[in-house]
């Protein structure tokens, strides 16, 4: 089978924003490489967390150029992460459980992410607030992602512009660990997921007393 050929039966039909088609243009030809293993896509989902949690460790580190290596090796478990629903598909390997275990170490590497952003930052700061928001940051995050994956928003609505961007706080992360200003990551995760949320329930209690009887 030629790359094209996997291409066409392995890549999603479409990806709803920015980040997942450029990332799975990269790990599409990772894929078609690792295709060609016994690798299956639940030993690649386990790779991929291993990965991105070394590089959550990474990021904590007192070396500025090991946070930014950080910062490499957790985006290439993030497309590690592209590349395990290729191989399902090209293999005919996908199942429930499988879709729920990437839904958990998904979940997982947020986690790491999140707790290694907060320790960093607490590093130039002994205030609580620096957990706090390190907390509120995380809990934001990963509730506004199960809400709106598991269908809380309306079906109706359509996506706005910064979710087109698919989950761009990854490449906010990115950006903040080069300019080495870890609590304004967490802040403005923190204000932004939790007010979305706030937006979304709002917006569906609004429609649903809008609706007609």
């Amino acid at each position: 089978m030629n790359f094209k050929e996997y291409q066409a039966r392995a890549r999603r039909p479409c990806y709803p924003d920015y980040m997942g088609m450029f990332f799975s243009r990269v790990s599409i030809r990772l894929s078609f490489l690792l295709a060609q293993t016994p690798l299956t896509p639940n030993q690649l989902t386990i790779m991929s967390t291993a990965v991105a949690l070394l590089g959550t460790v990474m990021v904590q580190d007192s070396n500025y150029l090991v946070r930014v290596l950080g910062i490499v090796v957790w985006f290439f478990g993030y497309i590690l992460d592209f590349a395990d629903g290729e191989i399902a598909r090209h293999k005919r390997m996908e199942t429930e459980f499988g879709h729920w275990f990437d839904g958990v170490t998904d979940r997982i590497k947020d986690f790491g992410l999140y707790t290694a952003m907060t320790v960093l930052a607490a590093r130039t700061s002994e205030s609580m607030l620096v957990v706090v928001t390190g907390l509120m940051a995380l809990g934001g995050a990963i509730v506004y992602s199960y809400a709106s994956t598991y269908g809380f928003k309306a079906t109706s609505v359509s996506v706005g512009p910064l979710d087109r961007f698919g989950n761009i706080y990854y490449g906010l992360m990115a950006v903040f660990i080069v300019l080495d200003r870890p609590f304004v990551f967490l802040a403005i995760v923190a204000f932004s997921s939790l007010g979305a949320l706030a937006l979304s329930i709002c917006s569906t209690l609004i429609r649903s007393h809008a609706r007609p009887p």
